[in-house]
């Protein structure tokens, strides 16, 4: 009678441990917050950058509700609103640094754009940013 009862529970053993052999690692979750956040794509554009300047970055603080970031090169900063049961952000009273950066279309149309947004969605380490009226992202950028 032992050997029936166990019989199952060691076929069930080896199937899970069958399972897990293999399988392809599961990435850490991305969170909205505290997250350094990478330009990918500008209007449905790749975003390429020029050498001596970096690629503009968004980071949402959880302390304080502010946006801060580097475009190119210059910085801004500003705050933002969240309802994350809707997936709605708003930026609002965003300022920058001043200087004249080799990529000043890429940096304006980007400071232009920010406050557009409406909505987000975040999916496999990419958050995607969206405007009133848009069904294509407005800004996407990539997990740091």
């Amino acid at each position: 009678m032992a050997r029936i009862v166990y019989a199952p529970l060691l076929l069930a053993a080896g199937l899970f441990s069958s399972c897990s052999k293999g399988s392809e690692p599961v990435p850490a979750p991305v969170y909205l917050f505290d997250q350094q956040w990478l330009l990918t794509q500008l209007d449905g554009q790749a975003v390429t950058v020029t050498p001596g300047t970096s690629a503009p970055n968004l980071t949402l603080s959880s302390v304080d509700n502010t946006s801060s970031g580097h475009v190119t090169c210059n910085q801004y900063g500003g705050t933002f609103v969240l309802r994350a049961g809707a997936s709605q952000l708003t930026f609002s009273g965003q300022a920058s640094t001043r200087a004249t950066c080799p990529d000043q279309p890429l940096e304006t149309r980007y400071l232009t754009l920010l406050p557009q947004v409406t909505r987000y969605v975040i999916s496999h380490r990419e958050l995607r940013l969206f405007g009133v009226e848009t069904g294509q992202p407005l800004l996407v950028f990539a997990a740091k």
